[in-house]
C-alpha cells in the first residue's frame, strides 16, 4: 500500500514537474512574441504594442505602428514619431511628424481648441496620457492682418499676404486672441524664461518634441 502511495505522488510531482517546465517555455515564448522593434526603438512591450503584433500583446489604447523604420504613435489624426519609451519612469518622448525634420509645416491638430491639460483621459477617448509639467502650449492661429504683440511670432514660411500664420507661445487663454486671428491647433512645448525674438527659436523646440506621462 505504501509503494503505490509512493508511486502516485511521485507520479503526481513527475506531472507538475512537467506542467511548470511547459508553462515556462510557454512564457518565454509569449515574451519574446510580445516583445518588439521598429527602428531605433526596441523592445516594444507592455502596455505598448506594435501594429501586427499578436492578439493579446499589449494594450489596444497604447499600439504603436512601424513606418519607414520608424516608430509612430498616432493621437487623434496626428502623426507622432516616438523618440525614447522610458518604461520605468512611465513616460514616452515623441515629437510631430511635421515639425521632427525641420520642414516648416503646420503642426497635426494636437488637441481640441481650449483644451490642454488632461486631453489625455477615459472622457476623451484616448486613455492613459497625459503632458506632464514643465511644458506649456505654442497656439497656432490664422489672422487676417499683421499682430504687433511681441508674444506672437509670424511663421514667415506659412504666411501670404492674405492670411498671416502666428504661434504664440505660453501667454493667456485662447478666449483672449485678437478679433482678426481664429485658432488652428495647440502643441505641448518645453516651458522656458526665454524672450524669442523669432518663430525659428521656438521651432526648434517645437523639434525636440515632448513627453507624455
Amino acid at each position: 500500500m505504501k509503494r503505490e502511495e509512493s508511486s502516485t505522488f511521485s507520479t503526481i510531482l513527475f506531472s507538475l514537474l512537467i506542467f511548470l517546465i511547459i508553462t515556462e517555455i510557454q512564457a518565454r515564448k509569449l515574451v519574446q512574441a510580445c516583445s518588439s522593434s521598429c527602428g531605433d526603438i526596441k523592445n516594444i512591450s507592455y502596455p505598448f504594442r506594435l501594429k501586427g503584433d499578436p492578439v493579446g500583446c499589449g494594450h489596444l489604447d497604447y499600439e504603436l505602428s512601424c513606418q519607414n523604420n520608424k516608430t509612430i504613435l498616432q493621437v487623434y489624426s496626428g502623426q507622432y514619431y516616438v523618440k525614447r519609451i522610458h518604461y520605468n519612469d512611465q513616460v514616452i518622448s515623441v515629437v510631430d511628424v511635421n515639425l521632427a525634420n525641420g520642414s516648416c509645416s503646420l503642426p497635426n491638430k494636437f488637441l481640441p481648441q481650449g483644451m490642454f491639460r488632461n486631453i489625455f483621459d477615459y472622457h476623451n477617448g484616448f486613455k492613459g496620457f497625459q503632458v506632464p509639467d514643465g511644458y506649456t502650449s505654442a497656439n497656432y492661429m490664422n489672422c487676417s492682418g499683421n499682430i504687433s504683440d511681441a508674444n506672437y511670432q509670424r511663421v514667415p514660411c506659412l504666411s501670404t499676404n492674405q492670411s498671416q500664420i502666428y504661434v504664440r507661445y505660453r501667454g493667456r487663454s485662447l478666449s483672449e486672441l485678437p478679433d482678426l486671428c481664429s485658432f488652428i491647433t495647440v502643441v505641448p512645448i518645453l516651458s522656458t524664461h526665454a524672450q524669442f525674438s523669432s518663430y525659428e527659436t521656438i521651432r526648434k523646440l517645437l523639434e525636440a518634441g515632448f513627453e507624455l506621462h
